[in-house]
């Protein structure tokens, strides 16, 4: 009968979720087009093209490790899906993003039931969690955001910003939390199994999953008696050990050092200072005084775990947005977890009060709550209708300039930038300069160069010049310049390469392609040692290298060199060289790239610009053959997954064969 009634909830909180959402299960492109959801439509669409191609990404940031895309959990679904149902990547994308989003309050449903063992009131948890958004309550910037009190954030969040990974990995934390405690409570072997993969499914979901399982944790290991910590603590560390090790192939450790470190300055200056310290020592505070008044009570450890878990998530956004303390990177996208935190909490605590006062004061909270819900179910309705409208995106610059390109400049790498570049590769196999993700981008260099070229800044009348040299030093053939008021990066300077740059092509709208001359439209060239560029610039005016190693590319008495992708990470490039000379790849360095030159084994330096110099030693002809293996990293972590792997299996098994006979 439980189980029964646990289902028949579940998929009540399905359809009330499902009617928000509907219009994502039908829309291929939305008129939101500044998201950067159109960059998850492309790792996907790559993925379901070359799914045993995974190693190389070389159409964002002059090429990267596949494993810097992005957290692959969604898009490998996403993927799965269009292969499967035929269905194109953007339409795949929302309709996966869209399950996840209706699936986020069934999970939250299962984890109030499974920690509470209150059915109802956890129901009417996950129903006010569909049908109100408690962040708007949290602040007025969040508040002003979302355009209203009552407008539904985490459906905006999906639907405006794009933001399938997140609210995937917001769907899968409630299991993870769930199975976490039951591991900590009941010590079964199935649960330690189940949260491992669990946590290991948000991990891979989004960067903010992580700092939500450690939080989570936290909060769970503050529910145990003193006695009992010690082991609590070895339970979590043992599980999030295994979880990590399984999937590290995927989030290498220098993946993560990447991200710590681009994502302080991702969107504002989020670096951990003095006014961050005092900010994690008031949500300490907050939480031991929390805790400490909680066993004061007696209160119950659900309310207690969503009490604790509210103040972090709140405090998180609150501390930044009010007084400047930024805990974490980005802090205030933790709003959204707010909401999975507060909603039972705020049932939970209704549920104290109501079981003490008269019983039709509970029927009178049920009705004041369901006419709450049927008045927001309406509106949400309503403002669904309004935010998620398809467009015809045949009919959009962003298609029509990655498609000319497609036909016209094929291979060759451009410079893209505003909705144009997040839009470009879901259309286009051209390689973009930037393109990806921020956080994720292993090559400093290429960041200072797209700041420099779309900013201008103090470069005065240099500005055109200065910009050229930065894109014929990363081997870019043409450059956009989106119409002057586009959104996100629109340059500062929207016409500073009239009368320099030739016009390929010209749009209604105001966008123009210019290209950029270089003498060659390969990635490798011919090029005397000394003109590499061996200093890292310390800006992006800083181009005294710059201007050196540009003059070499441009010198006529060179012999070219064409480079030909046999995959997506594996190259040839055949020239002709002299002893004394070298050949500069226009391709991010790094150490799994490996390279043969007429057979030889010849080392990969890295330049000043992060870029790929090789000495071939060659005398006349000269093949070279590159590929890239991801290094001795992916290598340690292979192994170190596959031993993972085999412990648990030879910790499980024996579960399995006891229960068998």
């Amino acid at each position: 009968m439980k189980t029964r009634l646990l289902a028949l909830y579940s998929l009540i909180l399905l359809a009330v979720n499902a009617l928000v959402a509907h219009r994502l299960f039908t829309l291929e492109y939305s008129v939101h087009l500044e998201s950067n959801e159109g960059t998850f439509m492309a790792i996907s669409r790559m993925m379901a093209a070359h799914p045993r191609d995974l190693l190389w990404w070389p159409f964002w940031d002059g090429g990267i490790p596949f494993q810097h895309t992005y957290f692959p959990l969604l898009h490998a679904i996403v993927a799965a899906f269009s292969w499967i149902t035929g269905h194109s990547p953007a339409l795949s994308f929302h309709a996966v993003s869209g399950a996840f989003y209706c699936l986020g309050a069934v999970t939250l449903f299962l984890l109030c039931a499974g920690i509470s063992e209150q059915p109802g009131y956890s129901f009417c948890a996950a129903l006010l969690y569909s049908l109100v958004s408690p962040a708007n309550f949290l602040h007025s910037a969040i508040r002003a955001d979302a355009g209203g009190l009552w407008n539904p954030r985490r459906l905006q969040v999906l639907g405006y910003y794009g933001e399938g990974p997140h609210i995937t990995a917001i769907a899968f934390l409630p299991i993870a939390i769930l199975c976490i405690y039951f591991a900590l409570t009941t010590q079964r072997k199935l649960y330690y199994l189940a949260s491992g993969l669990a946590a290991a499914a948000v991990m891979l979901s989004n960067a903010f999953g992580t700092v939500d399982l450690v939080v989570a944790a936290v909060c769970l290991l503050a529910l145990l008696d003193v006695r009992d910590l010690w082991r609590g603590l070895r339970t979590v560390a043992v599980i999030g050990g295994a979880a990590y090790l399984l999937i590290s192939p995927i989030l290498l450790p220098s993946l993560l050092l990447v991200i710590r470190t681009n994502s302080q300055l991702v969107g504002g200056d989020y670096r951990f200072t003095t006014r961050s310290a005092w900010g994690v020592a008031i949500l300490l505070a907050a939480f031991a005084l929390c805790r400490w008044i909680c066993r004061r009570l007696k209160m119950p450890a659900h309310l207690t775990f969503f009490l604790l878990l509210s103040i972090f998530f709140a405090g998180i956004p609150r501390l930044a947005l009010d007084f400047g303390m930024n805990v974490v990177p980005q802090p205030h996208r933790y709003q959204v977890e707010f909401e999975l935190a507060f909603c039972p909490l705020l049932l939970f605590a209704a549920e104290l009060v109501l079981k003490r006062a008269p019983g039709w004061t509970r029927g009178i909270a049920l009705i004041g709550l369901l006419a709450l819900c049927a008045r927001q179910a309406g509106h949400y309705v309503r403002y669904a209708d309004r935010l998620i409208v398809p467009v015809d995106i045949a009919a959009t610059t962003e298609y029509k300039i990655a498609n000319w390109i497609s036909q016209n400049l094929a291979g060759q790498r451009v410079m893209m930038s505003s909705t144009q570049s997040y839009l470009f590769n879901v259309f286009s196999d051209n390689p973009q300069l930037r393109g990806g993700h921020d956080p994720n981008n292993p090559n400093w260099s290429v960041g200072v160069a797209n700041f420099t070229i779309i900013t201008g800044m103090n470069a005065g009348s240099r500005d055109a010049e200065i910009s050229i040299l930065w894109l014929k030093a990363f081997g870019v053939q043409a450059v956009a310049v989106p119409f002057p008021d586009a959104y996100y990066h629109a340059y500062a300077h929207p016409r500073k390469f009239d009368g320099i740059l030739p016009v390929l092509w010209r749009d209604d709208s105001g966008t123009v392609l210019y290209t950029v001359p270089n003498r060659s439209p390969s990635l490798a060239h011919v090029v005397p040692p000394q003109s590499i560029v061996s200093r890292t610039p310390i800006h992006g005016l800083d181009v005294g290298e710059l201007e050196q190693y540009v003059k070499a590319l441009d010198d006529p008495s060179l012999p070219v060199a064409p480079l030909t992708w046999t995959n997506l990470h594996t190259l040839q490039i055949q020239t002709e060289a002299q002893p004394d000379q070298a050949i500069s790849v226009q391709i991010t360095w790094h150490p799994g790239w490996h390279a043969k030159a007429n057979g030889k084994e010849v080392e990969i330096a890295r330049d000043g610009i992060g870029l790929m110099a090789i000495r071939p030693g060659c005398s006349g002809s000269c093949t070279i053959n590159m590929y890239y293996d991801g290094g001795t990293e992916l290598k340690v972590t292979l192994i170190l997954s596959m031993i993972t792997l085999l412990g648990c299996l030879v910790y499980f098994l024996p579960v399995g064969h006891r229960r068998s006979n």
